[in-house]
């Protein structure tokens, strides 16, 4: 199965390359101590295995925001914890918290253990005034997929600046590819370098990590650019996206050995650029990709296997940030 509801109220600022599905319902939430805006989404039936992504952006970044799962029939939920930047504010959310048996919760998404029925998917955000010039993301599909390649013909864009997380201090070399990579779009989109400031926003004080999903997102929202995490279904949604000029900052995860040439004999969870697919060689395919693990700038552009790199990312969650531009609102 797969699935994907996309909705926005600015689709030519956003400009998404892919099918948008009108404007969320917004309703305030009364009695809050923060000024809170709240929307459901029913999921359709959602078979075991699948991850269930969600994702938000808002103009600016200037906003928090925490998302559940409830069976509608027992009450039951699965809260993830709130997306913010500070330890302080973690005490003005609701904890995590699950007694939906039916889900496992991950840190930015969840995996149906058995087939979901009568679920409500929530998002409650924190914005002064009804949120606009949003984009709200919910995609699910099988945790493993098998991908077959299906793009007609070779993809390139422009060979994004480099960036390698190796040169970072060593208590967060190994920690940060997930910033390097948001790092590397944002200067090649904009012409300007905000690295320092990239990492300190990816940043997740809840987890103590750096590779939030949702946290990249609004850290380029911050600096200029618009875009969701995505669980991906096809190359053919792949070549759609880099048709159209946005790039993709894929999540892979491979065993030892597994993905020719990289920098790292494996991983369990690992960030890297994807900017072309190149069919040159019809026997043995490859994808363009800026690896931030590369030990210098110079070793961070990568040409990996295609079939390889599909097992790697596609074949299981297939998550990505989508990135591009913002458009300006009129």
């Amino acid at each position: 199965m797969y699935y994907a509801y996309r909705l926005t109220d600015s689709p030519t600022q956003h400009a998404y390359p892919l099918a948008i599905d009108g404007q969320a319902q917004w309703q305030p939430v009364p009695d809050a101590k923060l000024s809170l805006w709240r929307t459901a989404i029913t999921l359709p039936a959602v078979p075991e295995k699948h991850i269930v992504v969600p994702s938000f952006s808002m103009q600016g970044g200037n906003y928090q925001y925490q998302v559940a799962l409830t069976d509608t029939n027992t009450g039951l939920s699965s809260r993830l914890n709130p997306l913010l930047t500070s330890t302080e504010q973690l005490a003005q959310w609701p904890e995590k918290y699950s007694d939906l048996s039916t889900v496992s919760d991950e840190i930015d998404c969840w995996h149906s253990k058995v087939e979901l029925t009568n679920t409500e998917f929530e998002i409650t955000v924190e914005s002064e005034y009804q949120p606009q010039h949003y984009l709200l993301v919910l995609s699910i599909r099988a945790l493993e997929l098998e991908c077959p390649f299906s793009a007609m013909k070779s993809i390139s864009l422009d060979q994004p600046a480099a960036f390698s997380q190796m040169t970072a201090e060593a208590k967060l070399r190994n920690r940060i590819c997930s910033p390097t990579s948001l790092a590397m779009v944002h200067t090649t989109l904009t012409g300007q370098t905000a690295f320092s400031e990239i990492v300190e926003q990816c940043y997740d004080p809840a987890s103590k990590a750096y590779g939030k999903w949702p946290l990249a997102i609004k850290a380029a929202n911050t600096l200029n650019l618009a875009g969701a995490v995505e669980s991906l279904p096809s190359w053919a949604s792949v070549s759609d996206i880099l048709n159209k000029g946005w790039i993709v900052v894929c999540s892979i995860r491979f065993d030892k050995n597994s993905l020719t040439g990289a920098p790292l004999k494996q991983s369990g969870g690992h960030l890297v650029v994807l900017y072309g697919i190149d069919l040159t060689d019809s026997e043995e395919p490859s994808v363009l990709v800026m690896d931030p693990a590369g030990k210098t700038q110079s070793e961070v552009p990568r040409r990996y296997k295609l079939a390889e790199f599909s097992r790697a990312w596609l074949d299981y969650r297939g998550g990505g940030y989508i990135l591009n531009l913002q458009q300006p609102v009129y």
